[in-house]
Formats: C-alpha cells, sequence, structure tokens
C-alpha cells in the first residue's frame, strides 16, 4: 500500500511506524536525488517498511515474528521490518537496518512514506524580515524636486520541520516594487537603489521620483524573495515561486519652495521688504 501526500498533509496523523520512517531516514541523512535533470526518476523512488515474516499470499509467519522480536522506543512490543526502497512500480529492495515496529503496526504490511516537497505556501509562513525602506531627503522634501528611495535587504536562513524531516530554508531578495503614494509606481525591479553621497540632493537615480503635488504621502516598498531549501541534509532545491514581503510605509510630506525679487538694498533699508 502505497501513501501520498496531499495538499493538507498531516504527519501528525500518521501511524507510529511511518513517523519513525521518516526520522530513521533524517537520521541517516536520506534525500531523494530531486536534482531537476532527474526529477522525473527521482519522484518515484520511495522508502517504506516491509514486514519480512509473511508469505506469498500474506499470511503473518508467527515463528518468524517471534525471532525478531525487539522492544520499541516507548517500551513496547515490537518487531525488527526492512526497510526498502522502490523504483516506481518495480520491486522493493532491501536499504538500511531493520526498524523495530510495534507488532501491532507491524500486521498493516508494507508502507511506503516519500519526503516532502517544501512549497510556495510553505516559504510564506516564514517569518521573513522585510527590507529596511529609506527616503531621502525625509521626512520632507520639495515638489518638483528629486526624491531617492531605496532599499536595505539581506539574505536570510531559516530551519524548520516538513512531514516530520528537518528542513533548511534560504531566502534571497531579487526584486522591489515602490509605490509612491501619489498614483505613481516602480517596479518590480531588479534594482534596490542606494543612498546619495553625502550633501547631495536633488540627484536623478534609478529608483527616485518627482513629485508635482504638495501634500503628505506614503512611500511602500514592497521585496520579492526566492526561495531553495533542503529536506534532511539534502541537495538545495528551488522553491517554485517568490515570497512577497511589505515593508512599513515611509511618511514624506511634499513642500513648494518659492523664489522672490527685491528691489531694496538691506543695508541702505534694514526695513525694506525681504530684509
Amino acid at each position: 500500500m502505497k501513501a501520498t501526500a496531499p495538499v493538507d498533509y498531516d504527519p501528525d496523523e500518521d501511524p507510529a511506524f511511518q513517523k519513525a520512517l521518516r526520522q530513521y531516514l533524517s537520521d541517516q541523512g536520506v534525500d531523494r536525488p530531486f536534482n531537476p535533470d532527474t526529477i522525473a526518476q527521482s519522484k518515484q523512488q520511495t522508502f517504506g517498511l516491509q514486514n519480512p515474516c509473511t508469505n506469498r499470499t500474506g499470511d503473518i509467519l508467527e515463528d518468524c515474528l517471534a525471532e525478531r522480536d525487539c522492544t520499541t522506543a516507548d517500551g513496547g512490543e515490537g518487531v525488527y521490518m526492512n526497510v526498502v526502497v522502490r523504483q516506481g512500480e518495480g520491486p522493493s529492495t532491501p536499504w538500511g537496518e531493520p526498524m523495530c515496529v510495534a507488532v501491532a503496526e507491524a500486521e498493516g504490511g508494507e508502507e511506503v512514506v516519500e519526503l516532502p516537497t517544501f512549497t510556495l505556501q510553505d516559504f510564506r509562513t516564514l517569518a521573513v524580515a522585510p527590507a529596511a525602506s529609506a527616503v531621502q531627503p525625509a521626512p520632507d522634501t520639495l515638489r518638483g524636486m528629486h526624491t531617492n528611495v531605496w532599499a536595505e535587504a539581506r539574505p536570510q536562513q531559516f530551519s524548520t520541520e516538513l512531514g516530520g524531516f528537518p528542513v533548511e530554508v534560504r531566502a534571497m531578495p531579487v526584486q522591489y516594487a515602490w509605490d509612491y503614494g501619489d498614483g505613481t509606481a516602480l517596479g518590480p525591479t531588479e534594482l534596490s537603489g542606494a543612498p546619495l553621497a553625502e550633501g547631495a540632493w536633488d540627484v536623478e537615480t534609478d529608483t527616485s521620483h518627482v513629485y508635482t503635488e504638495t501634500g503628505d504621502y506614503a512611500v511602500s516598498l514592497t521585496t520579492w524573495f526566492s526561495g531553495e531549501y533542503s529536506v534532511a541534509g539534502g541537495p538545495w532545491l528551488p522553491v517554485a515561486g517568490l515570497n512577497d514581503v511589505a515593508s512599513a510605509p515611509v511618511p514624506i510630506s511634499v513642500w513648494r519652495s518659492t523664489v522672490r525679487n527685491y528691489a531694496d538694498d538691506c543695508l541702505e533699508n534694514p526695513q525694506g521688504t525681504g530684509c
């Protein structure tokens, strides 16, 4: 009998022997060969437990069970079962050392457990830190002037669990998008922007914006992270999709500047207009 893992698969509902098998494979550093070049073949490879004490018709051989007695991790009566690996619909072949399984569980015959795939939905459950969002100048800028924005994001790594197996996950920032708050936006783009040199202002950059109206706005930033994961110490594999993470909006007030010309000489007439 083959056990598959649907989308809503809950490993906590698995029989004890399947949980033990997952832990056993994890301890042995087993991984399915997820190399993209062999993915079709690797998806057919499954590990399982096989009761060695059955005849050709599937009947339990009591004498055989007695010879393979063991004590389970929780102190109960058990029997050693063979760990097997199967390729597609081919025959199961022994792999590694036998496992001690509770007698009641062993009567189920053969079960197969597949290593899980870390999905985009799983990726989005991780607490990926948003990028730091910056605006220059801030909190005030001028209408008609280039206002610079940029993002600072870093790669992150997480340790989690999926289907009873330990999983390592890496998140890398790859795309950015800004909403300037006035109805205009930029991105998604691979450009993260950068701060201006000290003392510089009104400099056009790849991510700068010119506000045409005065008022109070909020600059919003969304960063997309790509992911890769490793199951039970196996190879690093790409997560199918990007995880979008929003940063806290940055408030900014846009003012207007006014230039006036005056004829008075302030040295001669300190009370003159503009003095």
